[in-house]
């Protein structure tokens, strides 16, 4: 993960940093590598789903997307805010997907994420909020 500062502006540059590395590690489908982004005991909020709670359901859920349809996703955080050990940040996105037996195509949605800093002064999500365009 990317390092960090303590200045606003230098949390906003570790987010920032931190929506590259995201994009990069779905793009190559390392699962593992997408679920490192969240803390333990972060949750994921997907329409149509029950909420996605801990690591060990992160990963399986990171695993399955990418092993499944899932080929890229990009972000464009377009606002973020830091408040002491906890920032947000949203924007619009894109997903890839290449569903088996069909078509290649793009979702658009938005998100929000929640970050909290961690002990070691690291940031992780611990809210990851998505809901679809259409």
């Amino acid at each position: 993960m990317a390092a960090t500062g303590s200045t606003v502006e230098d949390i906003v540059r570790t987010i920032r940093a931190m929506d590259r590395e995201f994009m990069d590690n779905v793009a190559a489908k390392n699962a593992a590598r997408v679920a490192a982004f969240y803390a333990d005991d972060a949750r994921i909020l997907m329409p149509g789903q029950p909420v996605i709670t801990g690591k060990s359901e992160i990963s399986a859920f990171w695993k399955a997307s990418l092993d499944g349809p899932v080929e890229g996703v990009t972000l464009d955080t377009t606002h973020i805010e830091v408040s002491g050990d906890l920032a947000y940040g949203f924007g619009i996105c894109t997903i890839m997907l290449k569903p088996a037996g069909e078509a290649p195509r793009q979702e658009k949605g938005k998100y929000v994420a929640v970050y909290r800093r961690q002990s070691a002064g690291d940031w992780k999500m611990v809210v990851d909020s998505y809901s679809s365009n259409g």
